[in-house]
């Protein structure tokens, strides 16, 4: 703030100097002109009428005679004259034209406009760099108490205004977000995440966070329930970056609240590759210790059931295979680029894949397996169904959703426990 009022004082001062310094001169060289008296002035004038005369004399124009009776009477009008007393002659002033408080106007009016813009643009830095700070503040329920909600309203309206101005300015979207999370709006912040999601795409940066903070959101707004937009967010996040941080302590945490402790530390621990020092210092390393003591606190029979069904388990994923042959028809493989993303995904009535796989058209024909080392979720695996629905497309636009124009081929109601081979032709195009 300091550094604005410095700049505006320093226009304004330059301001003035232009303003002043004509003005100033105009007085100073009013003050320094030369003041004539009336005897000064008829010295002046005898002079150069005597001049006159003795040139005419010398160019014969007149004769001794002539020339000193003129020259007598000069002298006694010079004797006249000064007999009276002395008065001063002064230059009259010239006022100032119209024109030339035009141009200081104009210039006035130059630097005001220039302070209003600066100011317009710096002058609310201070507080606007409170906000800024948010982008990388944790959230938590004593930085809101601590936080005025007014300040946060203030940012929210600016953020607004900027957006509108800049729409695909990513960062002040996420700032927005946050600032709504810093004033409780849960709701309003998780909208903004799931914007920024859209906007960014799968394909970019930034994606995987902004899914995760959303799940954040949804997860505050359903009361600290794992509710279906939850995980679905979640499982979204994980299928792009399986080790975006947010999107790992909600799985954990949802594992710990359903006392599946082996689960919640897993998913903690991965959260700790990405996830900053005082997060993992404060939250994650905590939360390990303590779902490590609820583990110690289980008693020996349930123990025993638990290695039972880790064996169940075990023997079910082994089996739990498809083997999918993929190729595309000639016809269509001719109007794509050997570039074009390729997604193979199996589904059981979820929006989120048990398993999925990415690959480019120049890879065709491929035998492809999709079993639980394809999961998108560590809690989302095909073992954990009996049939699927197996689709593979030809993304066009790049994206994992369906589009028009994209090709593709779908298998429909395939058993998941039976290893079964199939055998998938693209051959359709998404009307």
């Amino acid at each position: 703030m300091m550094t604005l009022w410095i700049v505006i004082a320093a226009m304004l001062l330059m301001a003035a100097v232009i303003l002043l310094w004509p003005i100033a001169c105009y007085k100073q060289g009013q003050e320094n002109a030369p003041v004539l008296s009336q005897k000064q002035q008829n010295v002046s004038i005898f002079q150069e009428r005597l001049a006159e005369l003795e040139n005419e004399q010398t160019q014969g124009n007149l004769d001794k005679s002539t020339f000193q009776q003129l020259k007598t009477e000069l002298e006694k009008t010079l004797l006249g004259d000064v007999q009276f007393e002395e008065q001063p002659i002064q230059k009259a002033p010239k006022n100032v034209s119209i024109q030339n408080w035009l141009v200081m106007g104009v210039i006035t009016g130059v630097f005001v406009l220039a302070c209003l813009a600066t100011y317009n643009s710096l002058g609310a830095s201070d507080k606007y760099q409170q906000f800024l700070t948010l982008a990388d503040a944790p959230l938590s329920e004593e930085h809101v108490a601590e936080t005025k909600a007014p300040d946060f309203a203030m940012a929210v309206k600016a953020l607004k205004v900027k957006l509108a101005e800049n729409p695909e300015d990513i960062e002040k979207w996420f700032l927005l977000a946050n600032s709504y999370a810093a004033m409780g709006d849960f709701r309003q912040a998780g909208e903004v995440y799931n914007k920024v999601a859209g906007i960014l795409g799968e394909d970019k940066p930034g994606y995987a966070a902004a899914k995760a903070a959303y799940a954040q959101m949804m997860f505050q707004v359903a009361g600290e329930k794992m509710v279906p937009v939850v995980q679905q967010a979640i499982n979204e996040a994980l299928r792009v970056d399986p080790e975006e941080p947010t999107a790992l302590i909600l799985q954990g945490l949802n594992a710990y609240q359903e006392q599946a402790y082996p689960e919640a530390i897993t998913a903690w621990e991965k959260a700790k590759i990405k996830a900053g020092e005082a997060q993992v210092r404060k939250f994650l390393d905590p939360a390990i210790a303590e779902a490590r003591r609820e583990m110690g606190a289980i008693t020996p029979p349930v123990m025993q059931q638990e290695k039972s069904d880790q064996k169940i388990a075990e023997t079910i994923t082994k089996t739990a295979s498809i083997k999918v042959n993929l190729d595309i028809s000639p016809a269509l493989r001719a109007k794509v680029s050997p570039q074009e993303r390729i997604f193979v995904f199996a589904k059981a009535g979820m929006p989120m894949p048990l398993a999925a796989e990415r690959l480019q058209v120049k890879d065709l024909p491929i035998t492809l397996v999709l079993d639980d080392t394809k999961a998108a979720m560590p809690t989302a695996k095909i073992s954990s169904a009996e049939f699927v629905d197996i689709t593979a497309r030809v993304a066009l636009s790049g994206s994992p959703r369906a589009s028009k124009g994209d090709l593709y081929a779908t298998a429909k109601h395939v058993a998941v426990q039976k290893g079964v081979e199939i055998t998938l032709l693209i051959d359709k195009v998404v009307d």
